[in-house]
C-alpha cells in the first residue's frame, strides 16, 4: 500500500500510532481531574501518575503536568504559605579591633573568633 500511495513506511505508521495517541489524551485528561478532585485538590504530578498506573493508564508526570497547568489544577500543598520571618537577626554586634588589618608581625599576635 505504502508502494501505491508513494510514501515511506515509516510515515505509515508515525501516523497511524498519531492517532491512537491522540484518542487517549482525552481519557487520560478527564482521569486526572477526576483524581484530583477525588482527593480533595491535594494530589501532585506523582501521586496522580500512581493512580493513574493502578488503572492501567500510562502518562509521564510531565504530561500530568501539563494537562493540570490546561485545566488549572493547583494542589494544595504546592501553593505557598506564608511564613513568619523576624524582624532582627540574632547575629549580636561585635567590634571590630583590627580593622581589616590581618598583616601581623608575627605568627599567632591576633586571634579572631566568634565567641567572646
Amino acid at each position: 500500500m505504502c508502494k501505491v500511495l508513494q510514501i515511506p513506511r515509516s510515515t505509515y505508521y508515525y501516523e497511524l500510532n498519531k492517532q491512537i495517541v491522540d484518542g487517549s489524551e482525552d481519557l487520560i485528561s478527564h482521569k486526572v481531574v477526576e483524581i484530583f478532585n477525588a482527593n480533595r485538590q491535594c494530589f501532585g504530578t506523582r501521586r496522580i501518575k500512581h493512580e493513574l498506573n493502578k488503572l492501567g493508564l500510562k502518562a509521564s508526570r510531565r504530561r500530568i503536568g501539563r494537562i493540570m497547568k490546561a485545566k488549572r489544577l493547583v494542589s494544595s500543598y504546592t501553593s505557598l504559605k506564608y511564613r513568619p520571618h523576624p524582624s532582627q537577626s540574632d547575629e549580636r554586634n561585635i567590634m571590630n579591633r583590627l580593622n581589616r588589618n590581618f598583616i601581623r608581625q608575627a605568627p599567632m599576635e591576633v586571634l579572631v573568633s566568634d565567641s567572646i
